[in-house]
C-alpha cells in the first residue's frame, strides 16, 4: 500500500492522468484567450505528461514492454522540455529552437538506452529522474536570472521548481543506492519511498502549472500599471515641453484658491508670453520654434522655487502658480525669470544666436477674488500691459485693479 495507506499506486497514477489532462485542456484554452505561445508549450507538456503516466499505468495490464517503459519515460521527459520552452517564451528569451534540437537528440539517445535496459528495475527510473531533475533546475535558474525572484509569485515558481528538481534527484540517488546495496532496503520500503517522491513531484508539477497563469497575470498587471502611468502622463503633460498642461494647472489653481479663501494665504500668478514668436516661426521654421519653446522652459524653470508650478497655458503662453506668495515676491520671481532669459540667447545650429525675451504679467488674489477667472483676467491684463509698454518687461496688478 501507499504510505499512510492513503492511496495505492495505480489509483495515484489514474488521478494524475485525469488532473494533467484537464490541466492541458486548461492551458490550451488559456493559449487561445491570451494569445500567449507559452501556454501552448504548457498544454502540450501536460498532455504528454498525462500520456506518459497512462502508458506507465498500463504496466499493471501488459507488463514491461517498449510502450510501458521507454515510450512512457520519454513522454514524461517531454514535460520539463516543454516547460523550459514555455519559460523561455514567458521571459521573452531566445533559445527555443536550440532547446528543441538538443532535446530531440537527447531523447533519441535516452530511448535507445531505455530499450537496452527495459528489463532493469533501476536504470530507466534513475536515468529519467536525473534528466528530469536537471531540466527542472535549469528552469529554476532561468526564472531566478530573468524573472522576479523578489516577488511572491516569482519566488513561489522558483521554489516549486527547485522542490520538483530536488525530489527527482533524490529519487535517482535512492534508486542507485537500492541498486548498489540491495539487501539494505526491502521491496515494500523501496516502493513506498519511490511513490512518496512521486507524490511530491506530482503535487509540485501541478502547482507549477498553476503558477504560470499567476505569473502571466502579474506581468499583465505590471504592464497595465505602466500603460496607465503613461496615459496619465500624456493626459497631464505637454508633450513638447514636459510641463503640466492647462487642465492640470486650472485644477491646481482652484485648489489653491479654495485654500486662499479659507486661510487668507497669499496666492499669485505669473503669465508670460514669448515676444515676436510668430516672427521666429516664419523666419526659421516651426522646428526652431519648438526649440525656442524648450529653451524658454529650461531657462525660466531654473529661476523658480520648489513650490512653484510652471505650466504651458497655450501656444507660446506659460503660467506660473505661486502658492503662499504675495504680489511683491511674485514680481521679483518674474523679474528673475525675465533677466535670465534676456541673458541667455538661444543657440540652435545653423541658426545664428537668437535673443529671446518674454513679457510678464503678475497678479495676486485678494479678498475680492471670487473665482479663478477673476485672477486669470487680472494676470492676462497685466501681461498685455507689458506688451503695450514695449515688451521684455514685468507688469503687476491686483485683481481689484484689473476690474477697475
Amino acid at each position: 500500500m501507499y504510505p499512510f495507506s492513503l492511496i495505492d499506486p495505480p489509483t495515484l497514477l489514474l488521478v494524475s492522468i485525469m488532473v494533467f489532462t484537464l490541466t492541458g485542456v486548461f492551458m490550451a484554452i488559456a493559449a487561445h484567450i491570451r494569445q500567449e505561445r507559452a501556454y501552448t508549450w504548457l498544454a502540450l507538456g501536460a498532455l504528454a505528461f498525462a500520456a506518459g503516466w497512462a502508458l506507465n499505468l498500463s504496466q499493471w495490464v501488459y507488463g514491461l514492454t517498449l510502450l510501458t517503459i521507454p515510450a512512457a519515460e520519454i513522454l514524461l521527459l517531454v514535460f520539463p522540455i516543454f516547460l523550459l520552452c514555455a519559460t523561455l517564451d514567458f521571459l521573452r528569451r531566445p533559445g527555443i529552437a536550440q532547446t528543441l534540437g538538443a532535446a530531440a537528440l537527447s531523447l533519441a539517445l535516452v530511448f535507445w538506452v531505455l530499450v537496452v535496459f527495459v528489463d532493469s528495475e533501476t536504470v530507466p527510473g534513475a536515468m529519467t529522474s536525473s534528466l528530469n531533475g536537471a531540466l527542472y533546475l535549469a528552469v529554476a535558474r532561468l526564472f531566478y536570472a530573468h524573472a522576479y525572484p523578489n516577488n511572491l509569485i516569482g519566488g513561489t515558481i522558483i521554489g516549486a521548481i527547485v522542490i520538483i528538481g530536488t525530489a527527482f534527484i533524490l529519487r535517482t540517488v535512492f534508486l542507485m543506492y537500492g541498486f548498489v546495496f540491495t539487501d539494505t532496503l526491502g521491496p515494500e520500503v523501496r516502493k513506498q519511498v519511490l511513490y512518496t517522491m512521486l507524490l511530491i513531484d506530482l503535487m509540485g508539477i501541478f502547482m507549477l502549472a498553476l503558477c504560470f497563469p499567476l505569473f502571466d497575470f502579474l506581468r499583465a498587471e505590471t504592464n497595465l500599471h505602466a500603460a496607465n502611468t503613461i496615459l496619465t502622463h500624456l493626459s497631464e503633460r505637454d508633450p513638447l515641453t514636459g510641463l503640466y498642461n492647462r487642465r492640470v494647472f486650472l485644477a491646481r489653481l482652484d485648489a489653491e484658491l479654495l485654500r486662499h479663501r479659507q486661510s487668507a494665504i497669499p496666492l499669485s500668478l505669473i503669465l508670460f508670453d514669448i515676444d515676436h514668436f510668430k516672427q521666429v516661426n516664419d523666419t526659421h521654421g516651426h522646428g526652431v520654434g519648438d526649440q525656442v519653446l524648450q529653451h524658454v522652459v529650461a531657462t525660466t524653470h531654473q529661476r523658480l522655487r520648489g513650490q512653484d508650478l510652471l505650466a504651458r497655458f497655450g501656444g507660446e503662453e506659460f503660467m506660473v502658480l505661486l502658492p503662499e506668495t504675495p504680489l511683491a515676491a511674485a514680481t521679483r520671481v518674474a523679474e528673475r525669470m525675465r533677466t535670465g532669459l534676456e541673458a541667455s540667447p538661444a543657440l540652435f545650429r545653423p541658426v545664428p544666436p537668437l535673443r529671446i525675451t518674454c513679457s510678464f504679467g503678475v497678479s495676486c488674489a485678494d479678498d475680492l477674488t471670487q473665482n479663478a477667472q477673476d485672477l486669470l483676467g487680472a494676470v492676462d491684463a497685466a501681461m498685455y500691459a507689458a506688451k503695450h509698454q514695449g515688451r521684455n518687461r514685468v507688469c503687476a496688478c491686483r485683481a481689484r485693479d484689473a476690474d477697475a
